[in-house]
């Protein structure tokens, strides 16, 4: 097997579990927050996609090459739901030293491990689509 395939295994691998982690994480906020879908969608297509590509020829790689470079406009997006559109959680985040301060409730009590949106999380997204989506188009084969 060429490197290139392994790596997009690899990368198949990790969209796989990517659907399965987002999939829990999201769980109960489908009724209020319908975009709570469009991760799980999106690691989906990833994952399917990676597969195609393992043997796709020049055409329809070139599709789903591009089709991942498309999927990665899913992390930003997720990034602005995550933090409802205040980037100034993420200058808090960048600059905060300690965990804790962001776990307290409004009661001083600790809301656990969950009690915030991972911020930065979408952004595994936008990696591995966009790593996926580079290999396909240089892995292209001539049909």
């Amino acid at each position: 097997m060429k490197k290139e395939n392994l790596i997009l295994v690899v990368i198949a691998l990790g969209f796989l579990f990517l659907v399965l982690e987002t999939r829990h994480s999201h769980a109960g906020t489908w009724g209020n927050h319908p975009t709570a879908y469009i991760p799980v969608a999106a690691c989906g297509l990833g994952f399917l996609v990676c597969l195609a590509g393992l043997a796709a020829e020049k055409k329809l790689a070139t599709a789903l090459g591009f089709i991942m470079i498309g999927l990665s406009a899913v992390g930003p997006l997720g990034v602005f739901y995550h933090t409802k559109g205040d980037f100034q959680q993420l200058q808090t985040m960048l600059t905060s030293n300690v965990r804790e301060e962001r776990l307290l409730r409004q009661d001083n009590q600790m809301g656990g491990p969950f009690a915030e949106k991972p911020l930065l999380a979408p952004m595994s997204i936008s990696g591995l689509a966009l790593i996926s989506g580079i290999l396909i188009l240089g892995n292209r084969r001539k049909s």
